[in-house]
């Protein structure tokens, strides 16, 4: 019994959501300079992916037996390995400067209700350091 609070905490850890929507921010950048970081960047994301699995694999293990530990992180892989793909990328934006910008769901739906010149202006306000409050008014 002295495992169950373990355990509990374990799959609760495990049953991150996905990264949702952001933009990689940088006073000064424009959505062009994000984006070339973003390719430079993404070839880094598949391996974090595996280390993030195989880290949460070992720890289950060992927080929580052979057999229950596995069964929790493999029922959360897929958003463990998009966590650790997502981190991946932004450890190697952080080398360029950039800081991951979660956007709100007014944000989101802003830029969705946008067409596209629109869309890109918002964008580069938001890469920039904007929010949607200042947006239109610099």
């Amino acid at each position: 019994m002295s495992k169950l609070p373990l355990l509990l905490v374990l799959a609760l850890a495990g049953c991150g959501s996905y990264p949702g929507p952001s933009v990689p921010m940088q006073s000064g950048k424009t959505i062009e300079q994000a984006n070339a970081a973003i390719r430079a960047c993404a070839p880094y994301a598949p391996q974090g992916g595996k280390n993030a699995l195989v880290g949460n694999y070992v720890g289950s293990i060992l927080l929580a037996g052979v057999i229950i530990g596995p069964i929790v992180v493999a029922s959360n892989e897929d958003p463990i390995r998009a966590q650790g793909e997502a981190n991946a990328v932004d450890k190697c934006l952080a080398k360029e400067g950039f800081k991951r910008r979660d956007l709100t769901q007014e944000e989101v739906s802003a830029l969705n209700a946008r067409g596209i010149n629109a869309r890109r202006d918002l964008l580069n306000h938001l890469v920039m350091g904007g929010t949607l409050a200042s947006f239109g008014t610099s």
